[in-house]
């Protein structure tokens, strides 16, 4: 549900080359399918280096300066979710960069081999051009019914999305010209926690990660 909820943040059409169902606030990610090569290098073969564009003018981020992978440890998360995380695997890294200079980072770590965004842990960085664009823009838009956090630096509010096929517990901070999202998504039937129990799990996401 974040700017991919393509599949499941409807996360991450969260966010996300990713696409989580209900919860990405953000922009979509452009479709795989409908990124091309700029210019006559799409000729060039496997060696070019040229950008990769979608029609709507956004670009691929090199995986490399993508920053939300960075921002926790497989081991870090499989401490804090417990049993939840027990099949962690190792984080997927995307992000892209938007006509209006707005980029999203991503980076999903499938909490099965299945490896689906349904279930998942989620981080997104959203980072504006200034913070006037950031301030007109609306963080919580696909959380449902958003509360307010404490304790947390900048705007922070927790949700819990229950989409038909999963349950996403979503908590987003804003600060400065940036917008960071944490998403655990679960299947409908396996959903670990209540309300409390979430926000506290993913509170605990954040400080460690130093949202």
């Amino acid at each position: 549900m974040f700017s991919t909820r393509a599949t499941g943040f409807a996360i991450l059409g969260f966010i996300f080359v990713i696409g989580l169902s209900a919860c990405s606030g953000s922009s979509p990610s452009p479709d795989v399918g409908d990124l091309t090569p700029s210019g006559s290098a799409a000729a060039a073969g496997p060696a070019s280096s040229a950008p990769v564009t979608a029609r709507d003018g956004s670009s691929l981020i090199p995986i490399s300066e993508v920053g939300a992978c960075a921002l926790l440890s497989v081991e870090q998360i499989e401490e804090i979710l417990g049993d939840a995380a027990r099949e962690i695997q190792t984080g997927e890294a995307s992000g892209t960069a938007g006509p209006t200079e707005v980029r999203h980072e991503n980076c999903i770590y499938p909490l099965d081999k299945a490896g689906t965004t349904t279930h998942a842990v989620v981080f997104e960085i959203i980072t504006y051009p200034d913070e006037a664009s950031r301030a007109n823009a609306d963080p919580w838009e696909s959380m449902m019914s958003p509360a307010v956090v404490t304790g947390l630096p900048g705007e922070a509010r927790f949700a819990i999305n229950r989409l038909s096929q999963s349950t996403e517990y979503v908590l987003a901070v804003a600060e400065g010209t940036r917008v960071r999202k944490i998403l655990v998504s679960q299947p409908s039937e396996v959903s670990t926690w209540d309300a409390p129990e979430g926000l506290s799990v993913l509170r605990k996401l954040a400080e460690t990660a130093k949202l």
